[in-house]
């Protein structure tokens, strides 16, 4: 059986009931279009706590708001439009960090080096981790974390806070302390040896483009 590939959507919209009552016919009407129309799918703000839908633009988020209204008598308050951006790097840039905290007890310590780079056009995945340390200068048991570390800055975005993505992200060497290496020093590693590169776009351009 071909599986059906469903485009990306390229805008969303706040939407929530105006009482607190109509929150059962909302939640049905949500839970029937996400049945009829796979492209139509819910999110949850985890700041404002409102509810996102995304869709494939303006009319498409229109129609449903309409139906909301119309079908389940629901008066809803909608919010502005909101396009949905990525981010992507343009050529290669080297990281070399060191996360190191001393503060009395154990301490944290962690080095990552490596280098981002683009994926090739077309690529079907958006992030790809690749381990290519020799030796023990990071040893194994923290690797998933600095795999972790790096797609959650990733997730953060860089020129306007929106993912980057197509991207390669390649370990090569680092260093690991005898007492004060831990999971959590090898994750803030990744983490800001990753934004250092993004953020300071140190030798690499960041190109934005909306999804669609």
């Amino acid at each position: 059986m071909t599986s059906m590939n469903v485009p990306e959507p390229v805008m969303s919209l706040a939407v929530q009931p105006v009482s607190k009552d109509s929150g059962g016919q909302f939640s049905k009407a949500l839970n029937r279009f996400q049945k009829e129309d796979p492209t139509f799918r819910v999110g949850l703000d985890p700041e404002s706590g409102q509810t996102i839908i995304p869709g494939m633009g303006e009319l498409h988020l229109d129609i449903y708001v309409e139906r909301i209204r119309r079908e389940y008598k629901v008066e809803a308050t909608v919010g502005k439009p909101c396009v949905n951006f990525r981010e992507t790097i343009t050529q290669r840039a080297e990281f070399d960090y060191l996360h190191k905290k001393q503060s009395g007890g154990q301490g944290q310590y962690g080095r990552v080096i490596g280098y981002v780079e683009p994926l090739p056009p077309g690529s079907p995945t958006k992030f790809e981790f690749e381990n290519m340390l020799v030796g023990q200068a990071i040893p194994s048991s923290f690797i998933p974390a600095i795999e972790k570390g790096f797609k959650e800055a990733a997730n953060s975005g860089s020129l306007i806070e929106h993912p980057v993505e197509n991207i390669r992200v390649v370990l090569t060497d680092g260093a690991s302390h005898a007492v004060d290496c831990s999971e959590l020093a090898f994750k803030l590693a990744a983490i800001y040896g990753l934004l250092t590169v993004l953020h300071g776009r140190k030798a690499c351009d960041i190109r934005t483009y909306y999804v669609g």
